[in-house]
């Protein structure tokens, strides 16, 4: 197998996006996930993605490269407290479901192995929308 060659976040992103139950009109996430802060929604909650530092986590390497580990954490913004932080719960709840079925993320080729260490919601004061929560998780993920 040759070596990983994906966004990690891009991936996520997809993910999220595929999934019904977060994103659309009836999803806690009716605006989406996105990697770059967006404007201000007239409605419901957004999501923007980003990669953390793993904090000196290696690579697994098991499979010669294949998988990658990455600290994921995700920003929930919304105008109203309520509709952000139920969205945020919404999000990690949807991690914990990733406990080793292989799922994929949308389009982008990439495959979720397993979610684990997940934190938050948490509240993140002075950010550019009125509320936001934050959420992480540590993803193995392989192409």
């Amino acid at each position: 197998m040759s070596p990983v060659n994906f966004s990690a976040e891009a991936a996520i992103r997809a993910w999220i996006n595929a999934r019904p139950e977060l994103t659309g009109d009836d999803g806690a996430l009716p605006n989406g996930a996105f990697l770059r802060d967006q404007r201000s929604p007239d409605s419901g909650a957004y999501a923007v993605i980003s990669r953390t530092p793993e904090g000196g986590a290696p690579d697994p390497e098991a499979e010669d490269g294949a998988f990658s580990l990455a600290r994921i954490q995700v920003m929930v913004f919304a105008g109203e407290e309520t509709v952000a932080e139920t969205a945020a719960m919404a999000v990690r709840t949807a991690f914990e479901t990733l406990t080793g079925c292989p799922e994929t993320c949308g389009d982008t080729g990439v495959i979720i192995r397993v979610a684990d260490n997940q934190n938050g919601p948490f509240y993140v004061p002075g950010t550019s929308e009125p509320y936001c929560f934050q959420v992480g998780s540590d993803f193995l993920l392989t192409s």
